[in-house]
């Protein structure tokens, strides 16, 4: 009987104890719980919340967003890749001259093009020759099709300055045919000499201007040059 009344202290220490060790394991888990959310909260969750929002903008054409790096390697280089994509985006928003709202727009019916607007225009040859004239807009370009000078008239006329007017290719301003088919074209004129036809130049703010060109090669150069004059007469037969 003694012993029994002697380990009851003993046993009730030894649950205390045992508690106690709970509690404190318990504690420690806790915190460690607690430690490890806060780091995936603010390295993983917010970075991704963050950039979720920031492709939302981006969605409604706001491209001035910034898009911050993360020290999550993954998640840095989707960073990456996006502003690449919004760069480019720019890019060719700058060259085409369309309006940011025009291409992010989805609460309206889309707009008829301007260039629907216009009768039907196949860019071909035509028998008229164009002599150059003080009124004419007139460029020079190598054989890739790129700029390389051009007069007051030539700039003026489709919006832009003359150092933006020699960063083009004719392929950004003709709203007809791709750098691919204007360099076939500059390869027939290799053999021609010269050709004539009608097409549709694009401006800077994207209206378009039916035009008479006139493509003439420069042999000593290697260089051609257009002479290029405004058709007023849109509804005349090609």
């Amino acid at each position: 009987m003694c012993l029994a009344v002697s380990t009851i202290p003993i046993g009730i220490i030894s649950g205390i104890q045992g508690i106690r060790a709970s509690m404190g394991l318990i504690t420690l888990i806790f915190f460690v719980t607690f430690f490890v959310s806060l780091t995936i909260s603010y390295f993983i969750t917010r970075p991704l919340e963050k950039l979720t929002n920031n492709i939302n903008e981006i969605s409604k054409g706001q491209l001035e967003v910034t898009l911050s790096p993360s020290e999550i390697d993954e998640i840095d280089n989707l960073t990456d890749s996006l502003n690449r994509i919004m760069a480019s985006l720019k890019l060719a928003i700058h060259k085409v001259g369309v309006k940011k709202g025009e291409i992010f727009e989805n609460t309206v019916p889309a707009k008829e093009s301007v260039l629907d607007k216009l009768p039907l225009v196949e860019s071909k040859k035509i028998d008229e020759k164009l002599p150059e004239q003080e009124f004419d807009s007139v460029f020079v370009f190598d054989e890739n099709a790129n700029i390389l000078d051009c007069n007051e008239n030539m700039y003026k006329k489709l919006g832009y300055t003359k150092e933006e007017m020699l960063s083009l290719n004719m392929s950004d301003f003709d709203a007809l045919e791709s750098k691919e088919e204007i360099i076939n074209k500059i390869n027939e004129i290799k053999k021609t000499g010269s050709l004539s036809f009608k097409t549709i130049h694009k401006k800077k703010d994207g209206s378009p201007i039916l035009v008479c060109e006139n493509l003439q090669y420069l042999k000593d150069k290697n260089e051609f040059k257009a002479i290029v004059r405004e058709d007023y007469s849109p509804k005349t037969p090609l």
